[in-house]
């Protein structure tokens, strides 16, 4: 899914969390930002393989990419590895529910990281891509072994 319904979704909900339940600015602004900064990982993803600093170029990349990932058949994508994005997995939920205790504030992460999540699943399923991709990164990983680079 594109940034801006991100960005835009997340802010909505950090609106109605602010006057229909009474939350502080900064906990809005928490829930704003998590929505969609969690897409940070695919930008840690193309610096690492890319070895290019770039938000644009990015962004530019991503976005051809998909085209052409979303041109193949169903058959055919089955063939190439997934990427990994490391905050969109079971597992980092796992690790902000250990967290939680101790540092409170990061139930605001989790309600943008649930909006973002709810999102880009639905995006899946409109692609026809299976769910599993975006809830678990260690399955990405294991079903990645003896499969053509695409990235």
């Amino acid at each position: 899914m594109l940034p801006k319904y991100h960005i835009l979704s997340g802010l909505l909900l950090a609106l109605a969390l602010f006057l229909f339940y009474d939350i502080s600015y900064l906990q809005a602004l928490i829930v704003f930002l998590a929505a969609f900064l969690i897409d940070i990982d695919h930008y840690l993803l193309y610096v690492i393989k890319k070895n290019d600093g770039s938000i644009k170029n990015s962004m530019k990349f991503f976005y051809a990419k998909s085209k052409e990932w979303l041109k193949m058949s169903i058959e055919e994508r089955k063939k190439y590895k997934r990427s990994i994005f490391i905050f969109h997995g079971i597992e980092c939920w796992a690790l902000m529910y250990l967290l939680y205790p101790i540092f409170p504030w990061m139930i605001f992460i989790g309600y943008g990281f649930a909006l973002h999540m709810a999102l880009d699943y639905i995006d899946l399923f409109i692609k026809r891509e299976p769910l599993i991709v975006k809830f678990s990164q260690l399955y990405v990983y294991l079903t990645n072994k003896k499969k053509k680079e695409f990235f």
